[in-house]
């Protein structure tokens, strides 16, 4: 069951690692503590679509990192 869970953990790291180099740059900087016009502005679909992968990518690899951790 371990090597199983440390597979999916190397899958998911190379995941986030994939799904954040493929997110493009949000360009704001500074700029986000002032406004910007992409307030107004919903995000594209392709933003939301790699946002929420990656999110769910992480919550799953900080699972099996507390699972690795912690079930010996």
């Amino acid at each position: 069951m371990d090597r199983v869970v440390l597979v999916v953990h190397f899958v998911l790291a190379a995941a986030v690692v994939g799904l954040v180099l493929l997110q493009g740059p949000k360009g704001e900087g500074l700029g986000a503590i002032g406004g910007s016009a992409r307030l107004f502005h919903g995000p594209r679909p392709r933003e939301t679509f790699f946002t929420r992968a990656t999110a769910l990518a992480s919550v799953l690899f900080a699972l099996t990192s507390a699972y690795l951790a912690f079930a010996r």
